[in-house]
């Protein structure tokens, strides 16, 4: 067996949480324990930093030398805060979808250019019900009535493809995480995890490298 620092195990842990988010979105159940879980995990990596770094050098660890931290970093550790003060995680099912580049007749404006060059058109539907045990996420996407119909052409435009997301809950941002996805620009789930997730990685790598200069000087 392998002697692996604590550290090292909670970053394997977030490399398969990371994943595991990313393959799951299509469950919501299964999204939201991942997400909690990386939310957590993401908070224990410093914490153990700090025990380990302490037992190994005697010195004490200092998380604010990394320059690598981010908008979305600090979201992770608003929503921390926001769920271990008495707000379980409940998140907003939502998705992003293509349809073909025409009109529909619901339209109150023409098409823009860009959508008819491209050929595709993107829609968002949010599902405004928390679903934190939900197995399955029902598709909230629908056919539309195309504005200009032509002869023995399709009636309805309907989605080519889906994109899932999860969106985080009025309850959460106003309990101190709003501040934090107003500086991000986003409250996506998924994005949040993207744009954390390689700053994290970042982070691990410059733990390795001051432990080990440390140790060796030590």
């Amino acid at each position: 067996m392998r002697d692996l620092l604590k550290t090292q195990i909670i970053a394997e842990d977030l490399k398969r949480l990371y994943y595991e988010i990313n393959t799951s979105r299509r469950h919501p159940f299964r999204f939201r324990q991942a997400f909690e879980q990386y939310i957590y995990k993401s908070q224990q990596l410093t914490e153990t930093m700090r025990k380990e770094y302490h037992a190994l050098t005697g010195d004490n660890w200092k998380a604010g030398d990394f320059n690598g931290w981010n908008a979305y970093t600090n979201i992770l550790k608003a929503l921390r805060n926001a769920t271990y003060h008495g707000h379980p995680l409940a998140l907003h099912g939502t998705a992003l979808t293509l349809y073909p580049g025409v009109e529909f007749a619901t339209d109150s404006a023409p098409l823009p250019e860009l959508d008819l060059v491209r050929g595709y058109r993107v829609m968002e539907s949010t599902l405004f019900i928390e679903l934190p045990f939900d197995e399955e996420f029902l598709p909230i996407s629908a056919g539309f009535p195309i504005k200009n119909i032509t002869p023995g052409g399709p009636t309805h435009a309907f989605p080519v493809k889906e994109f899932i997301s999860y969106k985080l809950t009025w309850r959460l941002l106003e309990e101190g995480v709003r501040k934090a996805t107003d500086e991000a620009g986003t409250t996506d789930a998924v994005k949040i995890t993207l744009h954390s997730y390689p700053a994290l990685v970042a982070y691990s790598k410059y733990y390795a490298n001051v432990l080990d200069r440390n140790r060796a000087s030590g």
